[in-house]
């Protein structure tokens, strides 16, 4: 189950799987990394409810750059662990972003090798701990991480994993 907690006390949620458990920790390293505040925690830390994200009914949602960004460099980076293959070098990443965005009204995301590797490290670090998580215990983290020890919470205080897979 992903609970996120607002600054103000208010609570979004919805039940995952194990996928969605590792992919959202991708979004997480990925907009703290970044400093991305209009995508997925950063809209959720501002109001926005877990459910409205996606398409509903037949209606597709709606995306900034922020957002297209980021859902693009998490899939890039954990297609392999979804049996797309070996992983792609930050190179082969940064390519790809390249490629999917060169002609999109959003432009190219503002990304560098290193950042790429900064991602890659924070979430392997959150995927360790998400993976530590004893049965019914839980993991809180804040959005949007910071420095050190994995990172610390900034004004939002936003973000809490519960459960376990």
């Amino acid at each position: 189950m992903l609970t996120c907690i607002r600054a103000d006390g208010s609570v979004t949620w919805q039940a995952s799987t194990p996928f969605f458990a590792l992919h959202d920790l991708y979004h997480l390293a990925v907009e703290s990394v970044l400093g991305y505040y209009q995508a997925f925690y950063g809209l959720l830390a501002a109001g926005r409810e877990i459910d409205s994200f996606g398409t509903r009914n037949g209606e597709k949602d709606t995306y900034t750059a922020e957002e297209m960004w980021a859902e693009s460099i998490v899939g890039f980076l954990q297609w392999p662990e979804v049996g797309g293959g070996p992983p792609l070098s930050s190179t082969e990443v940064l390519q790809q972003l390249t490629s999917t965005f060169q002609n999109s009204p959003y432009g190219v995301p503002p990304i560098t090798a290193d950042q790429v590797q900064q991602i890659r490290r924070v979430a392997s670090t959150l995927h360790t701990l998400w993976v530590d998580v004893a049965a019914g215990e839980q993991l809180e983290l804040p959005f949007p991480l910071t420095a050190q020890p994995y990172f610390t919470d900034d004004i939002y205080r936003a973000t809490q994993y519960t459960g376990a897979i």
